[in-house]
């Protein structure tokens, strides 16, 4: 050792000794009463101050530790170098999902030393039960003078009951939407959609309404935030409290959870879970590192989770984000064991300061005894599931409780509410004795008609007009009509036995789907319990992620011949350009629920829609403006297309549409391409070679024979394989065509003794498909 070191080191000790009986990095917090109890949807936060006592500078480490409810983290401590008597800040919020005692506790560091400051309980408030509940986003923890932070939030306002509310956004004065205190920031309201006094808005049921404001700080201090809606003699606030600081001068970004953890998940299902980290830098850019998202369980036995994210999901490492910017991170957990806890959370470095976001939920282990179906709604619209209703033979009944009397079961049985920004996403599980080859598919835009309980997508003839129930099997619209995205599953009473389980966008889409089976996958065989339809595949697995876009102009179809709008009269739009307001050109019916002519008109974006569904419309007054029927040669006979028999259809010579279809005809064309044993082969309909293809995913058999006539037959608007390959490329893992099995098929029996569960979501990773700039009429 030099004399140098050693003398520093006996001066340092009795600098020490003499001055500084107590830590020389001290803490500080505030409030100092940590956390105050919070309502779920609201925010409150506490800041740690580290301060430097030394006579040297002194380099800061830090390491936080929580169980619980959502926190992000404004870490302005780690790694930063303190000089003498300078100071950094920490600062955690924490915004409830749900009713629960969070725990979190800092522990921070320099040289040899580690501190562990005192653990904080976080208390998650319940909300006031029926009526209007309110809930913030974007708002961060901290913002800062220097640079000028102007931070945009949203307060979303929801009905939680089952009867229409009227009401409007602030007091019955008009005032007080929006309020700050004390005067240490200006809060201005950007964008009000939850009405006035004078043009109050109507709640739906589960229906909400937002208020987007945007907050200007001018002094350092803390600050709280109120929101309020007005609804009768009640109403909603929210509360949010914050920090202003003075700013080092470097731009940083917040983390916030757009898409937490559902209140309970389970093994071997899959999360997709969603963070945003902001700039909320006036006029300066944000240079970001790289995020890193890490996944841990408490308490630790080794516990083990796939966790993957593809860069296509990370709009944020390594950017530079613009002011007023945002960028997302969207990763798929899947636990492989069973946890008191597990902890996703999602860092980034910018402007040396490290934000996080976290979200945590308890992983139990699956029933082995009975079948569970978990439907989870990450959609940013109300969605209710629809079920064949069969009274036996090979539909089984609706497994839904209350379903099998004679009035249904009422429609909220079947409703799985929106995901709304950073709350916990709504969930559904039913035990399901036996189900065999029943069709299940979301339904959109639902509401009583008087008659029926009616749907704009997905809609089926129900018991009434309250109850979500769909006639049993045999009446009309007990399957709804096209477009709709539909799934599948064989549930057998007896362990090990289910059959194939499956996402089908023959009949086009109206809500993206995954299902997957709980259990563990193997190597090799990747259809054995592993997501159709999922958002992101494994690393290492061969099958095509879903990223739920559809393009199809891919492959040569027309977009606005497939876009499907809501229903009203023709207009002859030709692009979206003839639109306005968010409006799109597309398809519709005249009227609903099916009700022809198909028109071309300009309207809500309710889905996409197939080329093989204008099968079913050969008549000239079934179109508006636009017959698609003629455009893409549906009717057009096979004789003047091919050389080849391929016999009829219905008693007639068959046609295009009976290819386009897979329709097999008398003479067996039409077929599956993937049966070496069938007599007319060589006439079969689709067989594309999907790992070798512009859509590669793994198949588990090989085509036996391909059809000319089915993949480059010319003469026609497309060709059978084009009509499809549009909608393979939005999800390479469910059906696009009816014999598309070998690549969309797929089983998960885990163990001799194991009744299957199954793990159902709706827009996974909130991927909605809503094209750019479009509203959403769902």
């Amino acid at each position: 050792m030099s004399k140098t070191n050693c003398l520093l080191r006996v001066v340092l000790s009795l600098f020490l000794n003499a001055a500084f009986a107590s830590d020389p990095v001290s803490w500080t917090l505030t409030p100092a009463g940590g956390f105050i109890p919070t309502q779920v949807g609201h925010q409150s936060h506490v800041t740690y101050t580290l301060t430097n006592h030394l006579p040297l500078a002194a380099t800061i480490d830090t390491s936080i530790t929580s169980t619980g409810g959502n926190f992000s983290v404004v870490n302005g401590c780690a790694g930063k170098n303190l000089a003498t008597n300078a100071h950094c800040n920490t600062t955690i919020a924490f915004a409830p999902s749900e009713v629960e005692v969070s725990t979190l506790q800092l522990t921070y560091g320099y040289h040899n030393n580690r501190i562990p400051l005192p653990t904080l309980r976080a208390q998650g408030t319940g909300a006031p039960t029926g009526g209007v509940q309110g809930s913030i986003a974007g708002l961060p923890a901290v913002m800062t003078l220097n640079p000028l932070q102007t931070p945009d939030f949203t307060l979303t306002y929801t009905n939680t009951s089952e009867v229409a509310i009227t009401g409007f956004a602030g007091n019955a004065m008009g005032t007080d939407l929006v309020t700050v205190t004390p005067a240490v920031a200006n809060v201005a309201v950007l964008e009000n959609n939850c009405g006035t006094p004078g043009v109050p808005v109507v709640l739906q049921p589960h229906a909400s309404c937002t208020v987007t404001g945007q907050i200007t700080p001018t002094h350092t201090g803390q600050l709280a935030l109120r929101g309020l809606f007005t609804y009768g003699t009640r109403s909603a606030e929210v509360r949010a409290s914050a920090v202003v600081e003075q700013g080092s001068g470097s731009c940083t970004v917040h983390g916030q959870m757009a898409l937490p953890l559902p209140a309970v998940t389970y093994q071997y299902s899959d999360n997709t879970v969603k963070f945003i980290f902001e700039n909320e830098c006036s006029a300066r850019a944000a240079a970001l590192g790289q995020v890193q998202v890490t996944t841990s369980f408490t308490p630790n036995s080794g516990q083990r989770a796939t966790t993957t994210v593809l860069p296509i999901y990370d709009t944020c490492s390594g950017q530079t984000l613009p002011a007023q910017g945002q960028c997302y991170v969207i990763a798929s957990v899947i636990p492989q064991d069973t946890a008191q806890e597990m902890k996703i959370q999602a860092s980034v470095l910018a402007g040396g300061v490290t934000a996080t976001a976290s979200t945590s939920a308890p992983v139990r282990a699956n029933n082995n005894s009975s079948h569970t179906v978990h439907f989870v709604n990450q959609c940013p619209f109300n969605v209710w599931y629809g079920i064949a209703n069969g009274s036996g033979g090979m539909f089984s009944p609706d497994p839904t409780p209350g379903s099998q009397s004679s009035s249904g079961a009422p429609a909220s049985s079947y409703l799985l509410p929106k995901q709304v920004t950073g709350q916990l996403p709504s969930t559904i599980d039913i035990a399901v004795s036996a189900y065999v080859n029943g069709a299940i598919w979301p339904r959109t835009g639902c509401a009583s008609d008087g008659v029926n309980f009616a749907c704009e997508t997905g809609m089926c003839n129900t018991l009434s007009a309250t109850s979500g129930t769909c006639v049993v099997r045999g009446g009309t619209l007990d399957q709804p009509s096209p477009p709709y995205t539909k799934f599948e599953f064989t549930i057998k009473s007896t362990p090990a036995t289910d059959g194939v389980y499956d996402v089908s966008v023959i009949n086009g889409m109206n809500v993206p789907v995954e299902i997957k089976g709980l259990g563990p996958v193997s190597a090799g065989a990747p259809f054995q319990c592993t997501g159709a339809g999922a958002l992101m595949q494994p690393q290492g697995n061969s099958l095509g992620s879903c990223p739920w876009t559809f393009d199809p102009s891919f492959s040569g179809v027309t977009p606005v011949d497939v876009v499907w709008v809501s229903a009203g009269a023709d207009d002859g739009c030709l692009s979206d350009s003839d639109c306005s307001n968010g409006q799109v050109c597309g398809m519709a019916f005249n009227s609903g629920p099916a009700n022809a002519p198909i028109n071309r008109r300009c309207g809500d974006f309710i889905g996409y829609t197939a080329i093989t569904n204008f099968v079913g419309y050969p008549l000239n007054g079934q179109w508006g403006s636009q017959n698609l029927y003629t455009k893409y040669d549906i009717g057009t006979p096979m004789t003047t297309i091919s050389a080849k028999n391929y016999g009829t259809f219905g008693g007639n010579p068959a046609i295009f549409g009976n290819l386009l279809a897979c329709q097999v005809t008398s003479n067996d064309s039409a077929n599956t391409c993937y049966n070496s044993g069938l007599p007319n082969l060589a006439n079969c309909c689709g067989c594309v070679d999907w790992p070798n293809s512009s859509v590669p995913t793994a198949v588990n058999s090989n085509c036996a024979s391909t059809n000319a006539d089915w993949t480059t037959t010319a003469g026609t608007e497309v060709t059978g394989q084009n009509a499809i390959l549009w909608l393979k490329k939005a999800c390479p893992t469910a059906y696009s065509y009816q014999f598309d099995d070998p690549s969309s098929s797929f089983t998960c029996n885990p163990g001799a003794t194991t009744r299957t569960s199954y793990q159902i979501v709706f827009c996974p990773g909130g991927q909605s498909s809503l094209p750019a700039g479009a509203v959403d009429g769902r």
